[in-house]
């Protein structure tokens, strides 16, 4: 193989020197390659600074399978370009390098519009091994002297360079001990059945409370009582207006007196009379009548004060709310219940429920007392979601619990449900949001 120096003219020198300095930059580069993926990158791109050319491919082996193509990282295997590329990859047979021109290589003409007119194949060899073959295109012909002269040198130094990359043995990553004995321990613990739960806000709830409701339209003219006033059986805590039921009293009161005083005629009269004892049957029930709307406006008037069923606390918003203001007949005006009781509510969002059992176990972790949980079993639960005013939604949960806490008391409360992995009760939530997804 002829020497670079004896390519040029004394008085080439500079280009000379140019292109020396061009080919051992670019076999260092090709040495600093160290998988075959950046070498083929840097085979098709790279060459341009020691040869021009605008189009560049490499076939591996003798296979002759596409790996890379100029200007692109991943080319796109159903282009034209390369799918061109894989059916010329066979005419190129020959050991040294080889002009060719686009119109003589199968579908050159036809894609002419993306082609160069002229191609050059390099063989690329190392020690007797064909390691492939890299196609070069532009469009002037590749016949000076010194630029084949120089590729003849350019196939020996990719040649090695493959040889090189395909000779190193494979690393196969090494795991440290202590991280494989972390991940074993991850594992482990992922397999470790826990409890899964639903945990959400809690409160505690009147058990069986009284409600005391207007038995019939009225105005309320005094609240005798403020909100969460213990009350007592019996004690007054609302008065009715009793006007209108004084008035309709007072009517029926004289009502019955007419019908008594016209019957008491009618058996006078009635000795003589016949008409008058015709009219004693008609007037005994119409005082029977007067009787009972007599009774029915005095059992009203009664109502008119409205007193506790039971002892307990008195649940309403605001006592001035209620005052000077009309009820109308069954309207809820205040709940009387016990002060301490038993029933727990826990309200849980859509996204935090879990499948739990009809009896599942209950812990009720009170905010005034957060170290003693009470414990208790669930009663019931809603199946339909219960609109906030924030827009938002819960689901609530009723709860029995095995002792008594004071009413109003608020807290977290936790429903335990049936075991399950504990990787699987982490990444619960994650799959919930990626699951739609896949």
């Amino acid at each position: 193989m002829t020497p670079i120096s004896e390519l040029f003219t004394p008085q080439d020198r500079h280009r000379q020197a140019e292109t020396l300095a061009r080919f051992i930059a670019f076999s260092d580069r090709l040495r600093s390659a160290h998988d075959r993926e950046t070498l083929s990158f840097v085979m098709v791109n790279e060459t341009r600074n020691v040869v021009q050319y605008s189009h560049a491919a490499f076939f591996e082996d003798r296979t002759r399978e596409l790996r890379a193509v100029s200007g692109t990282p991943d080319f796109d295997p159903d282009g034209t370009f390369a799918r061109w590329l894989k059916a010329v990859s066979g005419s190129f047979l020959s050991k040294q390098p080889e002009s060719h021109e686009r119109d003589a290589l199968a579908g050159g003409a036809d894609n002419a519009d993306i082609l160069p007119p002229f191609f050059l194949s390099l063989p690329l060899e190392w020690n007797g091994h064909e390691l492939g073959i890299l196609l070069l295109g532009r469009h002037t012909a590749f016949s000076d002297g010194h630029e084949l002269a120089i590729l003849q040198r350019i196939g020996p130094a990719i040649g090695q360079a493959l040889f090189c990359v395909q000779a190193q043995p494979r690393k196969v990553p090494r795991v440290r001990r202590s991280v494989m004995i972390a991940g074993i321990g991850l594992l482990a613990l992922g397999c470790f059945p826990v409890h899964s739960s639903m945990i959400g806000r809690a409160e505690i709830i009147p058990s069986e409370p009284a409600q005391l409701v207007a038995p019939f339209e009225s105005v309320v003219l005094d609240l005798k009582v403020d909100p969460n006033q213990p009350v007592k059986k019996g004690q007054v805590l609302i008065e009715l207006d009793r006007a209108q039921i004084q008035n309709a009293l007072s009517v029926a009161r004289e009502s019955l007196a007419v019908a008594e005083t016209q019957y008491q005629e009618a058996l006078e009269s009635g000795v003589d009379d016949v008409k008058a004892r015709t009219e004693i049957g008609p007037l005994q029930d119409k005082i029977e009548s007067a009787k009972a709307d007599v009774t029915y406006q005095a059992s009203l008037l009664e109502k008119t004060v409205i007193r506790a069923p039971i002892d307990g606390i008195a649940l309403f918003a605001d006592r001035l709310a209620w005052t000077g203001k009309p009820a109308q007949t069954g309207e809820k005006i205040l709940v009387v219940a016990p002060r301490r009781s038993r029933m727990l509510k826990i309200a849980i969002a859509p996204d935090g429920l879990w499948h739990v059992a009809d009896s599942a176990p209950v812990v009720f972790y009170n905010n005034s007392r957060p170290e003693h949980p009470v414990h208790g079993q669930l009663i019931s639960h809603a199946y339909a979601p219960k609109q906030l005013g924030d827009m938002s939604s819960v689901y609530e949960f009723r709860a029995d619990l095995d002792n008594e806490a004071h009413l109003g008391d608020e807290g977290t409360g936790k429903i335990v449900g049936p075991r399950t992995l504990l990787a699987l009760w982490i990444f619960r939530r994650p799959w919930q949001v990626i699951r739609p997804w896949l």
